[in-house]
């Protein structure tokens, strides 16, 4: 008797390479997508660690300022201030995200708080604030004044409305978040 011979083709090799191929092509497309959510991680949390110091800022900005005893001193600028920046006018136009406008010691100081260790707010530099006096018991929108009397209003007892401003980098100096608020003082 002959033997059988069996030709073999192929065919499961070729099937079991485009399967590997295919396997290859997902585990590739997997990585790209898990780096790019990295990526993206990334950069909410260094979008949040921005804020939170542009915050921390703000807060003890208002902080100082609810403290003065009557209403705060102001001065032309902040260079030399170290406990309360008041600047007497509010600054039209602050580069919100120009750090070396904030970095400036006649713009703004650097935030103190409860730390002064940077590496607690994981961020890259000191936040930093400053005020400005907007004016003493300002008229609304409908026209009127909220202290009537003449005699309280000379001695200046009354509302005094302050903008604050804050600003900080984040845990690196390419995100940068700048706030704004509006406090009233009453004295």
């Amino acid at each position: 008797m002959i033997p059988a011979t069996h030709k073999q083709r192929g065919a499961t090799l070729l099937i079991s390479l485009i399967l590997l191929l295919i396997i290859t092509v997902l585990a590739i497309s997997s990585m790209r997508e898990v780096t790019l959510e990295e990526r993206i991680v990334g950069n909410l949390r260094d979008q949040q660690a921005s804020f939170n110091g542009a915050e921390s800022a703000l807060r003890e900005g208002e902080t100082r300022l609810a403290a003065s005893i009557g209403p705060a001193t102001t001065s032309a600028n902040c260079a030399g201030q170290t406990v309360l920046c008041v600047r007497a006018t509010p600054s039209t136009s602050i580069p919100y995200l120009d750090w070396s406008w904030w970095t400036t010691a006649a713009n703004a100081i650097p935030y103190k708080g409860s730390t002064s260790n940077t590496t607690e707010l994981n961020v890259a530099s000191d936040p930093r604030w400053q005020t400005a006096l907007l004016g003493f018991d300002l008229i609304d929108s409908s026209g009127r004044v909220e202290v009537t009397d003449p005699n309280l209003r000379s001695r200046g007892v009354g509302p005094y409305y302050y903008e604050v401003n804050a600003s900080s980098q984040g845990r690196s100096s390419r995100t940068m978040t700048a706030l704004q608020s509006v406090t009233v003082q009453r004295y």
